[in-house]
């Protein structure tokens, strides 16, 4: 089958475009006939090695979406084959102690498709049976390879994590961000009010077409937890869903109200941030990470996609000859939502 993979880590020149072994199903398994998967700053890392030192050569793509094209026999499903599906690409192992306890979000021995298994930037790819849930018949595979990461790791952070809340006033970071572009449409769908941010007038407009109740350009405004005060009649607000990291940690700090949520789940640009903890002490806050995803919170996630409610924002489209470009693109950051992989 054809496949993008790579045999050493790298630029974007690494990336092979070639011929790989077609996948053989496991028991328990269902392959899956590749339509579309999306990329995420995950495959940058682990393309570089900066987050993988795993065997090699490795297919990338961690998002998925496709029709069934075979069952193991042994597989305890309800799908068909020719089934249309996206994938959880987190794999459990069902076995250890915080699997059997319910926990699986905190499997000691889970892996990721696409990273630590062959992933979906090929014609074909396997998953565990229960990894795979149908998507709408009117959702097109390009949209559905754009949920499910972004998707689970949003509605994680702020339903699980965060207990976003109807009269919440939130502050969401990178609106142009898949993570973030989630982030609005889940915030609306509650019912809370969005602040959102964005460092083009473009980006600020689309999100505004998703829901985002008011927008700061954090290019034009840096000291944006100033806006924020405005915005909130000086109080702040009562949650921050950050996936930058540290060049606006303190600031997130500066914007929550007294016991206020900070939620985080990504560090793109940094990891380390000095803390004034007085801050922290004086109001005080809450602050979470984003941590593991479960089986059952991406179940409940696919529940409201097929009500209707949550849509995969596609930013830009390429075919697969064309994932290194696509990966320039995602570096460069001059898309809104997802950049998808037709297969």
């Amino acid at each position: 089958m054809k496949a993008v993979f790579i045999n050493q880590h790298g630029g974007p020149e690494q990336l092979v475009y070639g011929d790989r072994p077609d996948p053989e199903v496991a028991p328990g398994e269902v392959m899956v006939r590749v339509r579309a998967s999306a990329l995420n700053h995950l495959d940058l890392n682990l393309r570089s090695g900066r987050t993988y030192r795993g065997t090699l050569p490795r297919i990338m793509g961690c998002d998925i979406a496709g029709e069934v094209a075979a069952i193991s026999p042994s597989a305890q499903t309800d799908l068909k084959t020719g089934d249309r599906v996206l994938l959880n690409n987190r794999v459990m192992c069902g076995t250890c102690e915080n699997c059997r306890l319910g926990l699986d979000q905190y499997c000691a021995n889970q892996k990721r498709i696409g990273v630590d298994l062959d992933g979906g930037h090929a014609e074909y790819v396997t998953a565990p049976a229960g990894n795979a849930h149908k998507v709408p018949d009117s959702m097109e595979f390009t949209e559905a390879a754009a949920l499910p990461i972004v998707g689970h790791t949003a509605w994680h952070c702020l339903i699980t994590q965060a207990q976003v809340r109807p009269w919440d006033d939130v502050l969401i970071q990178a609106a142009g961000s898949g993570v973030g572009s989630m982030g609005i449409q889940i915030a609306k769908m509650i019912g809370a009010r969005v602040i959102t941010t964005a460092g083009s007038e473009w980006k600020l407009e689309k999100a505004r077409q998703l829901g985002a109740d008011e927008v700061i350009n954090y290019r034009e405004v840096p000291d944006f937890s100033r806006r924020v005060r405005e915005l909130t009649d000086g109080k702040g607000v009562d949650l921050v869903f950050d996936c930058v990291g540290a060049d606006v940690w303190e600031e997130n700090l500066l914007c929550l109200k007294p016991g206020g949520r900070l939620v985080i789940t990504g560090v793109t640009s940094g990891a380390r941030a000095n803390i004034d903890l007085s801050i922290l002490q004086g109001r005080p806050l809450h602050l979470m990470g984003s941590g593991g995803r479960s089986q059952r919170t991406f179940a409940d996630m696919m529940k409201v996609v097929h009500h209707g409610a949550l849509h995969g924002i596609v930013g830009r489209v390429f075919p697969l000859q064309g994932v290194p470009e696509a990966h320039r693109t995602l570096e460069a950051r001059d898309f809104f939502g997802k950049i998808v992989i037709e297969s």
